[in-house]
């Protein structure tokens, strides 16, 4: 009886085993990062300049007492913070970590844009935008200077959002 248990549990577990390596490697490609669509095929310097243009587009807009657009660029610059920080390898795990803080503050920040100008509130649009500059700048002094630093390229920005909610 125990000779022929033994070789039904090792090719249950070999079959098991197997269907579980196939199923990781099923979801690892098929998910997809948010970012892909629009950076997942450009280097991480095309990223960080679409988000200044963005924020610099966002500066223009509320300069001239305007909203329109802010969304999709403050979505820019949510999907621009978390490319970075999947993209960006640093050798240095502490300065790594704090260069994700920083970037995915941004992003937290970016969200609040977005949803403040979807909403058409001014004040928290103002605000939140006041704070998401400052986060960019932080995040700018902790990326690499081949990043920060290189040659101009054409920005790239999210698709239109979906119309404002009541």
């Amino acid at each position: 009886m125990k000779s022929r248990l033994l070789p039904v549990l090792l090719t249950c577990f070999a079959l098991c085993s197997v269907q579980a390596d196939f199923l990781a490697a099923e979801a690892t490609t098929t998910e997809k990062p948010e970012w892909a669509e629009l950076f997942g095929d450009v280097a991480p310097a095309v990223a960080w300049q679409s988000a200044q243009a963005a924020a610099e587009r966002i500066t223009s807009a509320l300069a001239a007492g305007r909203t329109e657009g802010v969304a999709d660029w403050a979505e820019t610059i949510h999907l621009a913070a978390h490319a970075l920080t999947d993209q960006v390898k640093l050798p240095d795990a502490e300065r790594k970590r704090r260069l994700d803080g920083a970037l995915l503050q941004a992003a937290r920040l970016a969200d609040q844009v977005l949803d403040a100008a979807r909403r058409a509130e001014a004040e928290k649009l103002s605000e939140a935008f006041r704070r998401l500059r400052s986060a960019l700048a932080l995040s700018q002094g902790r990326l690499p200077a081949e990043i920060t630093a290189a040659p101009p390229t054409s920005p790239r920005f999210a698709k239109p959002s979906a119309p404002a909610k009541p």
